[in-house]
């Protein structure tokens, strides 16, 4: 009897120690995800507000690259009239992301909050002016990288 208890309470043991890994790893996992989204948020808000008439063309590849392909095709369809703008008004701009934070995350779908701060010049300004950008992003993992699926400029 006495080792039939002794028995009972070894496989629980080693049932809760199994469950509670199993639970660690995907706590671990989801920490990841997590990161991995808002660094792929971030990358994509940078290209986006860094983007200038010198260097559209390797601006826009970089955009596309890390765009979900509804996402990309939309991007595409505005490629050219952006470019032509970027050019005609000699639009210098840089920036930065200040803050990001993963708001939601489920399963293979992500969403994050962006604040970026940067400059732009063009032919109508005499110096580069401050700006300030907020900005929601939609992230999808495809094939195990996390792709812009959705970007809203917010206030």
């Amino acid at each position: 009897m006495r080792t039939a208890v002794v028995v009972l309470v070894a496989v629980v043991l080693l049932l809760v120690t199994g469950q509670r890994a199993l639970a660690w790893h995907d706590e671990r996992a989801q920490v990841t995800d997590g990161k991995d989204a808002v660094a792929a948020a971030s990358a994509e808000v940078e290209g986006l507000i860094d983007i200038s008439s010198a260097t559209s063309d390797a601006d826009m590849e970089e955009l596309l690259a890390g765009a979900t392909a509804g996402f990309r095709t939309e991007l595409e369809g505005q490629a050219d009239r952006l470019q032509q703008a970027l050019t005609e008004n000699a639009v210098k701009a840089s920036g930065d992301v200040v803050s990001a934070g993963l708001v939601k995350l489920a399963g293979d779908r992500a969403t994050v909050i962006v604040a970026a701060a940067g400059s732009v010049q063009n032919k109508q300004t005499k110096a580069a002016e401050p700006r300030n950008y907020r900005l929601t992003v939609d992230l999808q993992r495809v094939k195990g990288d996390w792709l812009v699926s959705g970007l809203e400029f917010v206030a």
